[in-house]
């Protein structure tokens, strides 16, 4: 097979990896992505190193050319065909008869790479740098292998140092080593830099959930890497960095709008006011700017950062006098900082003192460039190494005061399981509690310890063992499951629900009652996001017993019916609509349509105006093609919620499978109206576009659909469509790929309902 052959075939197979690297599930404990998997550049740049060299092989090299040439025709062979291993040592020993092979060195890296072996992949990337000093995607690989074996240093110097060169031949890696190089600016309290990076490389469109809590981390000036990150932070970071995302879109209206429920629900987190008065500030709002700027003095007491946005303000506002004594506050927390000392000049300028003026910019050129400094109080805030509080153990079965011998980690082990069996939790958590003194990494014990506390209503103390268990066992399902548990008795409701969907994307393995009081809670904490579809998906489970909850049977009606609440926010007098709901919900999850629409036309009966009856009932009659009454249901629905796009999607739905188009677009344009931040609107206008042979259009609705909805794969299968009748082959191939991948996926968790990792 010639080398342009294998290009192409190359190109094919991995395509989705190219194109869904944002898209790739990660390790979730960790929340950064993950290394680049078989990229299109390992081809790419063995083709162009031909370029760089100033001799080919051939010439550098004129010894050993058969056995090199059967060496790496074994190499080539065997890589192709996925033998990692044996490609590794063929590249190895071609390697040591030839040195100066460039694309050896290349493949044998990204081979050790990809099987994470990343101390024996840093001497690859390096001689290959040695060689070719201009291959900017070796420096990123260089630098992400760095990053995997925590030596920061030298990752932040080489990724830098692939920044410097374009990136036009591998995109996918590039952007990955962005990332990576953000985190670690964040880490090195380079947060304005960071953000820069960040939104010139992912801002134009919806984020990611990592990149967001990069963001948030920057906003939040964490000088912290997100595997560092203390788990009950989570949802301020997430918060925090969805407004973050927002501002990197240069979205000013939805920033302006966030930041007020951000600081009701984090009034105490450092920044955040930083931040708003920044965004007020951009708006031409001085006046509430200096407001927030002012409150942020209060709460970052020690911080130059308010004074120096004070001192600005002032000045906009003809405040001189004000101004400088902000400034001069400002130079009193961060003497060495050469923007405190320039916010001075101006204050001192804005004043008329020309003289002192001058002085201070003198001192403020001599302390530039300012290096930055990490703040030691939010380490400890945000920190999961924060020193763990450890309570005495009075209760310690075996303990004696009479200098005789301490008893041994298997003893006070055996006695903890033994209290834990009879039944005795406060002598058990004693026990586990000494028995982890004496071995920390005691995993099975902290696990018995926090389910202990749990189930003893001590939630704190058992959010602080999980937290520990955690750091050594990341995808540990139960254990996040049961965090989020934790947090929900604690009214955490934001982490719990973050850290019950994480359970559920790892896994939940524990018996059948523990899973069931996991999935309840991720469902009745997803409805009150308003996440009504996926907290049906998680109880399904549950609805196929003969026998249903009463706690399913609310959850379900709440879901049916669309409620953002809680089970215990709920109206008494509502409590009967509910649970009928809920039972009719039941049915229709199991498709049992033939027991459901005598229950629901019954309940419709009863409540004829109750929102969104009419429309699920709508929807179980599209499911079987009845579309003459589930028209009459979802025109009943507009009247009832007119602010809701769902009905119009519904109709739009309705009309392409009866191929009218016309009348699907109209209802399209009036969904995306309703909810243009939505995929289902964007998605069933592209798609009327797309039968009316829009084309441009329809690409332009659906690209747009799948940056809202990127698991979506109906979505990258009509996005495929539409850019093959855009005459656009190389994209529509793309999506095909992407579609085929996300369809297997979606299959394959339909097989196993239990393992869903589809939303977190």
């Amino acid at each position: 097979m010639t080398r342009k052959t294998r290009v192409v075939v190359f190109n094919v197979q991995s395509f989705n990896v190219v194109m869904l690297w944002l898209q790739a599930t990660s390790t979730v404990s960790v929340m950064h992505f993950g290394p680049p998997r078989r990229s299109l550049v390992h081809l790419l740049l063995a083709m162009t190193l031909a370029f760089w060299s100033p001799v080919s092989i051939s010439a550098q090299e004129s010894t050993g050319g058969s056995d090199f040439e059967t060496l790496s025709s074994l190499a080539t062979s065997a890589r192709e065909a996925g033998h990692a291993d044996e490609a590794i040592q063929a590249y190895q020993r071609a390697l040591n008869m030839r040195p100066r092979w460039e694309e050896g060195w290349w493949y044998l890296g990204t081979l050790l790479y990809d099987q994470d072996r990343y101390v024996q992949a840093i001497p690859a990337f390096q001689k290959l740098i040695e060689l070719v000093p201009n291959a900017g995607p070796a420096w990123d690989f260089l630098g992400l292998c760095e990053f995997e074996t925590k030596d920061f240093t030298n990752s932040l110097q080489h990724l830098e140092k692939g920044l410097s060169f374009p990136d036009a031949a591998d995109p996918e890696t590039a952007l990955v080593a962005k990332y990576h190089l953000s985190l670690l600016l964040i880490r090195s309290a380079e947060f304005d830099d960071a953000a820069t990076l960040l939104a010139s490389t992912f801002g134009e469109k919806e984020t990611p959930p990592q990149i967001d809590v990069a963001l948030g981390l920057a906003m939040l000036r964490v000088p912290l890497l997100p595997s560092e990150i203390d788990p009950s932070r989570d949802a301020l970071i997430r918060s925090v960095g969805k407004v973050a995302s927002a501002l990197a879109q240069h979205d000013s209206t939805k920033v302006l709008a966030a930041f007020p429920s951000l600081l009701r629900d984090f009034p105490d987190a450092p920044y955040v006011r930083y931040a708003y008065g920044k965004a007020l500030a951009s708006a031409g709002r001085d006046e509430e700017a200096l407001k927030q700027q002012t409150e942020e003095s209060t709460v970052s007491k020690t911080s130059a950062l308010p004074w120096i946005e004070i001192s600005a303000i002032e000045i906009r506002l003809q405040q001189s006098q004000e101004a400088l004594q902000a400034a001069e506050e400002a130079v009193k927390r961060a003497p060495g900082s050469s923007t405190s000392h320039r916010a001075l000049a101006e204050s001192l300028q804005a004043l008329g003192q020309k003289e002192k003026a001058a002085e201070e910019r003198t001192l403020a050129e001599k302390l530039a460039p300012e290096k930055p400094h990490p703040e030691q109080r939010l380490v400890l805030l945000y920190s999961n190494h924060a020193s763990e509080q450890s309570e005495a153990n009075p209760q310690l079965a075996g303990h004696v005061a009479d200098g005789s011998k301490s008893p041994s980690y298997e003893e006070i082990s055996k006695l903890a399981a033994t209290a834990q069996a009879a039944g005795n939790t406060e002598a058990a958590i004693a026990n586990y509690r000494a028995a982890l003194e004496l071995r920390p990494d005691w995993d099975d014990g902290r696990w018995n310890l926090a389910m202990l506390l749990y189930f003893s209503r001590q939630y704190p103390e058992g959010i602080s063992a999980l937290k520990n268990l955690l750091e050594h066992r990341p995808n540990f399902g139960m254990a996040w499951a049961l965090m989020g548990l934790c947090e929900f008795e604690a009214k955490d409701y934001e982490n719990a629900l973050i850290h019950l969907q994480r359970g559920e994307q790892l896994g939940f393995r524990g018996n059948p009652e523990a899973e069931g009081q996991a999935r309840y809670h991720l469902a009745i904490l997803e409805n009150r996001k308003g996440q009504f579809d996926n907290a049906m998906e998680t109880l399904l489970p549950g609805t196929r017993s003969s026998v249903l909850a009463e706690q399913t049977r609310i959850a379900l009606g709440m879901a049916l019916l669309r409620m953002p609440l809680l089970p215990d926010e709920l109206e008494p007098s509502r409590l009967s609509l509910v649970e009928s709901a809920g039972k009719i919900a039941a049915l229709l999850q199991n498709s049992k349509y033939d027991q459901a629409f005598p229950r629901i036309e019954a309940l419709l009966t009863k409540y004829p105006s109750v929102p969104f009856l009419h429309y699920a009932y709508a929807t179980a009659l599209l499911a079987l093609s009845e579309f003459d009454q589930a028209d009459a249901q979802l025109r009943e629905e507009l009247t009832i919620s007119p602010s809701s796009e769902l009905a119009y999607v519904s109709l739009a739905s309705a009309a392409l499978k009866q191929y009218r188009p016309d009348d699907a677009l109209t209802f399209a344009q009036h969904a995306v109206q309703l909810a243009p931040r939505s995929a289902e609107p964007h998605y069933v206008l592209g798609r009327a576009y797309l039968e009316l042979s829009k084309d441009k259009l329809a690409v332009s609705e659906l690209e747009r659909a799948c940056e809202l909805s990127p698991d979506s794969p109906e979505m990258h299968f009509n996005l495929a469509r539409a850019y093959a009748k855009a005459k656009l082959p190389g994209k529509a191939e793309k999506e095909r790929a992407i579609f085929a991948r996300l369809n297997a996926l979606a299959e394959q968790r339909q097989g196993h309902p239990g393992n869903s990792s589809s939303r977190y």
